[in-house]
């Protein structure tokens, strides 16, 4: 059984991992009440609105986590090279190394996206400015640069559905070791 979580973080982290374990539509109360440690009155504490607001907070987070991960490296300060090694640092780090599925994905189907209408939208769009910026900054036309970074935001889950289909994360991480080439062409 879990230790109890004293704080809705740490439920809202641990809600996310079942969240990717089983998917939204199967994570019981009873799934999320194991996996948090925390009874159900003690969800409802946090969640009134019980599994719709835990896959609100879910979302919340995951956009938090992945603009510190890679929004925020590529858009930030440095050497262009260095800051996309550092998204791609983050995104090794927020996928597990290719091991946790992605929720964005999670929040785009069945009930998740109705709990959480246009979250995922807003938060693939901001991927996409991040990886079209980059890749823009690395000298490729404005056009180009957006193809460019549609493809690697369809690489990156590829990868990961491909990773969690055959069990290993060879995909996840060849994908990682070219996507500095995909986005800075000629200066990677």
């Amino acid at each position: 059984m879990p230790v109890i979580k004293s704080s809705r973080e740490e439920a809202v982290e641990a809600i996310m991992r079942e969240f990717r374990n089983s998917g939204y539509d199967a994570a019981s109360l009873a799934r999320l009440s194991a996996a948090t440690g925390l009874g159900k009155s003690s969800l409802y504490h946090y969640f009134p609105n019980g599994k719709e607001d835990m896959a609100k907070a879910a979302v919340a987070r995951t956009v938090e986590l992945v603009a510190e991960a890679v929004i925020e490296p590529l858009t930030g300060v440095g050497s262009l090279k260095a800051r996309v090694q550092k998204a791609m640092t983050g995104l090794a780090r927020f996928y597990n190394g290719g091991k946790a599925s992605c929720l964005v994905d999670l929040f785009t189907v069945g009930e998740a996206e109705a709990a959480t209408p246009g979250l995922a939208k807003a938060m693939a769009e901001a991927l996409l400015r991040a990886f079209a910026g980059a890749a823009e900054e690395a000298g490729h036309p404005k056009r180009q640069a957006k193809d460019i970074a549609e493809r690697a935001v369809v690489e990156i889950e590829g990868a990961l559905v491909l990773a969690r289909a055959l069990g290993s994360t060879r995909p996840f991480q060849r994908m990682l070791a070219r996507l500095p080439a995909l986005l800075l062409g000629g200066k990677a």
